[in-house]
């Protein structure tokens, strides 16, 4: 196995010689065998059931972390990727835990039910737990290194944060650029640990963003180029837009920062911003987003190429977004012809997710003045509902539909069991269905 091989997904170990059916495994994917009398490269995660694990962790009196993730998590694949295989990780958790990997959306691995047990909202979710299963801690973002290492001493009491002792030293006029680099990558730790409190979270991103902006005003710019500093660019400009100074450099420079840090960091990197770009072009009718999606093929074409080679679906890459985010261009253009033809090529294609898709276009069509379109919106909302019903969005746009055409009490009903399938009744999506519901009840004032 050579080092390529060994970095390209942690290593999963088989503790205490449980062997468990394919069934209730909590990992999937290749197990990586070390070689003869090589050490354990990187986090060994646990192969087993979840009870498996916890009776693990007390057998062998070790705490429990848990990457929570998702399969389209873009973070969570690059902690996977970058984080977890490297030895200083696995020489500090697997000393320390039983660690276990858990797809939150796999229902043969009861990944809902323990998402649902432990209010799980956002991914990647990096639990730290008791062998009883209580918490001790957690952290919500994708991380870097020394990052998840310090999450994991502040979440078990083996070390305190001392973020609040560096903000003081940052008010008081240090600026040394090392010392704000740390800061800077300190701020990312104790913002994943606002997990809960969404106006602290915004407080501390309103509070930490011009400290960056300084940060990068004030370096030379050729001394930016390496893995440290790319990693706080990146935690701190991840997904914005083109034009940021900061992503123009990364995008400028992208082949020394690709020699530097991780490549597939690199590349979703730049390519986030443009989609994003492109995305909000697009949905305001400006025609220049089909400009800005031809950076794909000009300066981002070497990201474009890379991402290509690792995920081929990726919706990063060209065909998505010209498929996708025409039909948004379409509708604010109210070129509904051709949105309807674009539809229909759509629903056409093997494998197509019917249900989103005309989930999706009725959304579109309820902004048409003309009956024709007004009335395809109203058929493609019910199609969309009766296809998927468990589907929050459906069952929101549906409802809709119903109260533009007076059956209110239809749409009450359908928000009403859309509500009581949802676990969680603090999620944002369980916020828009009762405040949608609250409408239809009692709607606001003139």
């Amino acid at each position: 196995m050579n080092d390529r091989d060994r970095t390209q997904r942690p290593k999963r170990l088989r503790i205490g010689g449980v062997a468990t059916a394919l069934a209730a495994v909590l990992v999937v994917g290749p197990t990586y065998a070390a070689e003869a009398n090589e050490p354990a490269a990187g986090i060994e995660f646990f192969e087993g059931s979840w009870d498996d694990a916890f009776k693990a962790a007390e057998e062998n009196d070790r705490l429990v972390f848990v990457d929570v993730y998702t399969e389209w998590c873009g973070p969570c694949k690059l902690m996977d990727a970058n984080v977890f295989p490297k030895d200083a990780v696995g020489d500090y958790f697997n000393a320390r835990f039983v660690n276990i990997k858990l797809d939150a959306e796999d229902e043969d691995l009861n990944g809902p039910e323990i998402g649902d047990r432990y209010g799980i909202r956002a991914y990647p979710t990096l639990l730290f737990l008791n062998p009883d299963g209580s918490e001790l801690g957690r952290g919500v973002a994708g991380l870097e290194v020394e990052q998840l290492i310090q999450l994991a001493k502040e979440a078990t009491g083996e070390a305190s944060s001392g973020f609040q002792d560096m903000a003081a030293r940052y008010d008081a006029g240090e600026r040394d650029s090392a010392f704000v680099r740390a800061f800077l990558e300190a701020a990312k730790v104790a913002g994943a640990k606002l997990h809960d409190d969404v106006q602290a979270k915004v407080a501390h991103r309103e509070r930490m963003a011009p400290v960056f902006d300084e940060y990068f005003a004030s370096r030379d710019k050729e001394t930016l180029v390496n893995a440290d500093d790319f990693a706080v660019i990146g935690a701190y400009k991840s997904k914005v837009e083109r034009g940021d100074p900061a992503v123009e450099f990364v995008i400028d420079n992208y082949d020394a920062f690709a020699r530097v840090a991780p490549e597939n960091a690199v590349a979703a990197f730049v390519l986030e911003s443009n989609y994003y770009t492109v995305q909000r072009m697009a949905n305001a009718g400006d025609d220049a987003y089909l400009e800005q999606l031809d950076m794909l093929d000009g300066p981002l074409r070497r990201a474009a190429a890379f991402q290509r080679d690792l995920e081929p679906d990726s919706p990063l890459l060209r065909e998505f977004q010209e498929e996708n985010f025409r039909n948004g261009y379409l509708a604010q253009t109210g070129r509904w012809a051709e949105l309807k033809q674009a539809v229909e090529a759509r629903l056409a294609k093997p494998g197509a997710d019917r249900a989103r898709v005309y989930t999706s276009a009725s959304h579109d069509f309820q902004r048409a003045e003309a009956a024709e379109y007004r009335l395809l919106a109203r058929e493609y909302a019910e199609r969309g509902y009766k296809l998927d019903p468990s589907n929050p969005f459906a069952a929101m746009t549906y409802a809709r539909s119903l109260e533009q055409n007076g059956r209110n009490g239809e749409s009450i009903a359908v928000l009403e069991r859309a509500l009581a399938d949802i676990t969680d009744p603090e999620s944002a999506i369980a916020n828009v269905l009762a405040t949608q519901l609250a409408n239809l009840k009692e709607p606001p004032a003139p």
